[in-house]
């Protein structure tokens, strides 16, 4: 009993498959082609999602190499302009006796008193006066290979002979945390603000550079000194002239 029952649905069941066919296949294909395109459009979307988030990581990383060119160009080109916008202050000179020079490093830090140059000349047996826009700025002691050590006027090894005041008193200043002119003749007369002047008598400066001025006398025994305020600044040593006297 019960095999006829199921081969009776059974055929039922053929029957409106058979009948239903055209029906049934285009739901099918309805219900497929939908789900095939919406399927399409997430997967799209998904692509589209990961190629922009892909391109932008690439973009990012473009963009990340390009900054650091830009900062290293920065940090490369800083330093010259640096030394240009110095060098608008300096004062060019076209004279035989004076050589341009640019600093090349501190000698011998954390001393700031003394630095290299690149400058060389084998033949000089005494100190080269150091001049930055006619000021005194120190001496060139001696030539290394190809540059040469000086002493700026804040070095205590430094000292050339100057004049004192519109009489041209006679001295020799020595370089230091404090300038001093030395070995001034008591019976000469002296006052704060006299200008104070190389002399060029020791063949180191030409004649009338300026050095700085009075800031006071002091009593001695046999001469009496002279603490000065000098001009140049010994914290930006960047450009100069060495004198070369040829007697």
């Amino acid at each position: 009993m019960n095999k006829r029952y199921t081969y009776f649905f059974l055929f039922l069941f053929l029957v409106g498959v058979f009948y239903f066919k055209s029906y049934i296949i285009n739901n099918t294909l309805f219900l497929f082609n939908g789900a095939k395109a919406y399927a399409q459009k997430y997967y799209h979307i998904i692509y589209d999602n990961i190629t922009l988030h892909f391109d932008q990581a690439k973009q990012i990383k473009i963009l990340r190499h390009q900054n650091q060119e830009y900062a290293d160009y920065i940090a490369n080109i800083a330093p010259m302009l640096t030394q240009y916008r110095n060098l608008k202050n300096f004062q060019m000179l076209n004279t035989p006796h004076m050589i341009f020079a640019r600093t090349i490093s501190y000698a011998n830090l954390p001393d700031i008193s003394s630095i290299y140059i690149d400058y060389y000349d084998a033949n000089f047996t005494i100190p080269q006066g150091l001049v930055y826009n006619n000021q005194a700025a120190g001496i060139v002691i001696k030539s290394i290979k190809n540059f040469a050590l000086a002493y700026l006027n804040n070095n205590p090894k430094t000292s050339y002979t100057v004049f004192i005041g519109k009489s041209k008193i006679p001295g020799v200043v020595f370089g230091g945390r404090n300038m001093v002119v030395k070995y001034i003749p008591k019976y000469h007369a002296i006052s704060q603000g006299d200008l104070v002047v190389t002399s060029g008598l020791d063949n180191i400066f030409y004649e009338g550079v300026k050095v700085g001025v009075v800031k006071k006398v002091i009593q001695k025994d046999l001469y009496q000194e002279a603490i000065i305020k000098p001009f140049y600044n010994y914290l930006h040593p960047d450009y100069f002239y060495v004198t070369r006297i040829r007697k």
